[in-house]
């Protein structure tokens, strides 16, 4: 049977949702992580450990070869280990090590290039000595995923306390870049590239997204319902579209964020080559009938093709709710996905029972929700039902 390596770090990495997809196609799926206990070993049909950190590309295409193992594909859906994918897509010859790729994995470099295209007029740096605009958002530019590490800056101090508090836990090393804060509302954007074209197919509005830690909270929606974010979705799209092109990319899956000011004014914020997460795959389905992780997978075997126009219904409404934890601990949930499941409008719902939060500088959602409704107004009493529905506790890790 043909094998299929699945990248998983901290447990994260989507590994369920591929391998289900995987044996569905009749394929292996090869579980890839630092975790020996990773929670998702079962799920796959088999697991090869690798130290993400202190090992090598070499060390793990040794062992891949020990255990008789010739990958087909190599699915990832984590920014922080898309070097090793581009890596591993070379040493085999299969989909996944073009060179335009390595732009996607740095964000100075995507807002160079961005910049070079005239696609962008935002302020950056990567070197926080000679940061000089603020309000300003500081974060890595490399290793990232699940706004870890983000934080705004309202001047040189504030930069200078951010430094210290990486030094402090041993992060000193980390490649930064520093943007200009825009004011405005932040909307994503996900949707497959194909022949350098991106194709949107979900808009999603965030207008209550956590301005302080920069996380994801509060009721997201797709479509947005404000004019100045939909003209700057589509301002946006046109712009990735024309980066894509210069950078001849595809087939591959981007999730977008950006910002719209009230003045007209857009920019990018962040640019993922995987589909969103939590309930934005579900909503993908909702919306369309394209399965993003089916499609993932599909271009990870060099098998996607679009036939022609995606066919996007606007209605209904579909928003979700991310819960998160705001303390250190585990998190029991008592309610089950298939009570959410029961109430009026929901159309997904992931749990992860006994999540561990070990770290507040990322987002730590445990609990995911999706509704439809025929307005926002409608959309946002459902989702108080079901909020209303949720049991949960945190029991704080043991004394140490």
């Amino acid at each position: 049977m043909k094998s299929v390596l699945i990248f998983s770090k901290l447990h994260f990495g989507g590994v369920a949702l591929v391998a289900e997809q995987l044996r569905a196609r009749g394929l292996r799926s090869v579980l890839v992580s630092e975790l020996p206990d990773n929670r998702h070993r079962d799920t796959c049909d088999d697991h090869v450990l690798v130290d993400w950190e202190s090992e090598d590309l070499s060390v793990l295409t040794t062992r891949l070869e020990q255990r008789g193992i010739v990958p087909v594909a190599v699915v990832n859906m984590l920014e922080s280990l898309a070097s090793w994918h581009m890596g591993l897509a070379a040493h085999y010859g299969i989909p996944g090590a073009e060179e335009s790729r390595r732009v996607l994995l740095d964000k100075v470099l995507v807002r160079e290039r961005m910049q070079a295209l005239g696609l962008s007029g935002i302020r950056f740096s990567d070197d926080p000595a000679t940061a000089d605009f603020f309000p300003a958002i500081v974060k890595p530019s490399r290793d990232s995923g699940a706004s870890r590490l983000v934080s705004r800056v309202d001047g040189p101090q504030e930069l200078l306390a951010y430094r210290h508090r990486l030094a402090d836990a041993g992060l000193a090393d980390t490649e930064l870049i520093i943007e200009e804060y825009l004011p405005g509302v932040e909307f994503s954007v996900d949707g497959p590239v194909v022949d350098g074209r991106f194709h949107p197919v979900l808009a999603v509005e965030k207008p209550e997204h956590d301005d302080v830690r920069h996380h994801d909270a509060g009721l997201e929606f797709h479509p947005p319902q404000q004019d100045h974010v939909r003209e700057g979705v589509r301002v946006l799209c046109e712009r990735i579209t024309a980066l894509c092109t210069d950078l001849r990319l595809g087939p591959v899956w981007l999730h977008l964020e950006g910002r719209a000011a009230e003045d007209g004014r857009t920019e990018l914020i962040e640019i993922n080559p995987r589909p969103g997460g939590g309930m934005i795959p579900a909503a993908v389905r909702e919306i369309s009938g394209i399965d993003p992780i089916e499609a993932l997978v599909s271009m990870a075997l060099g098998e996607f093709t679009l036939d022609g126009p995606i066919p996007l219904r606007d209605r209904p409404v579909i928003g979700w709710i991310d819960m998160e934890g705001s303390e250190l601990g585990t998190v029991q949930v008592d309610t089950t996905e298939a009570d959410l499941r029961e109430l009026p409008g929901v159309v997904g719902a992931l749990i992860t029972n006994g999540y561990r939060i070990t770290d507040l500088e990322q987002e730590n959602f445990f609990l995911r929700f999706a509704v439809v409704a025929d307005s926002v107004s409608r959309l946002r009493e459902r989702v108080e039902t079901v909020r209303s529905k949720v049991e949960y506790r945190i029991t704080p890790p043991p004394a140490s």
